[in-house]
């Protein structure tokens, strides 16, 4: 079964480089990821030269500073070069920032939200409705909240939530997780969640091969006869369907 890891980080200045992902990655038996910049980084040039090597094993999402002046004409620059197949938000932004976020999608970019939901479930909702043929994804289990609505936005059939940050939530084998991930199996269903690694946030290598092997044996409240949709059909219809460079 081929693996897309849809949310691992890299970077220079934090975390770790390229090359550690890429030789965890196969080791792992992982064949694509999605990079996603880490919170505090503006240059998205890192990653996009990373797209730009190797596009068939890698997609991007960037990184802007939504309180600077110029916040809308980095979106465009950043979307403007084609590398970058999404944008990275803090789900708190959009109530004062919706304009950002729109502008993003009008561009044609998916949206990556992080940070609890609870509080702007409503507004996210609503701006999935005005924008269906942009993905919405919820990172990190929608912040294992267990919040109804959390759940509630699975009516918007262009949110994703991935499963993603367990080591962040819980302990090894995650017990104490599978009943939430359970409800968003039951909300989002098949087609709709999406494995991701969080890399390197777990600290152990070991930690990122035992969740791949817990997810795909079905011990994380997905089944195993659903383990291949979650980790990699879905990734790769969200972020892999064309290709990215001169969009």
């Amino acid at each position: 079964m081929d693996i897309t890891d849809a949310y691992a980080h890299c970077g220079l200045r934090k975390y770790k480089p390229y090359q550690e992902l890429d030789r965890l990655m196969r080791a792992a038996g992982v064949k694509r990821a999605v990079l996603v910049q880490h919170h505090g980084e503006f240059d998205n040039s890192y990653l996009e030269a990373i797209v730009r090597r190797e596009p068939a094993r890698f997609r991007g999402v960037y990184l802007v500073d939504t309180d600077a002046r110029d916040a809308m004409d980095e979106i465009t620059r950043w979307a403007g070069r084609g590398w970058f197949r999404g944008i990275r938000f803090r789900a708190d932004t959009l109530p004062k920032r919706r304009s950002l976020w729109d502008w993003a999608a009008t561009l044609g970019l998916h949206i990556v939200a992080d940070r609890p939901v609870d509080g702007v479930a409503e507004e996210l909702s609503q701006f999935a409705a005005d924008h269906p043929r942009n993905s919405l994804v919820i990172t990190h289990m929608a912040w294992a909240g267990g919040s109804e609505a959390a759940l509630a936005l699975a009516a918007r059939p262009n949110v994703f939530v991935q499963v993603s940050a367990m080591h962040s939530y819980g302990s090894m084998p995650y017990v104490e997780l599978r009943p939430w991930i359970d409800r968003l199996y039951s909300a989002f269903g098949r087609t709709r969640l999406l494995y991701g690694s969080n890399y390197p946030v777990m600290g152990e290598d070991v930690v990122y091969q035992q969740e791949i092997k817990l997810l795909r044996e079905g011990r994380l409240g997905v089944p195993a006869a659903d383990a291949a949709a979650v980790m990699d059909e879905n990734a790769r219809r969200v972020w892999f369907e064309g290709m990215p460079g001169g969009r």
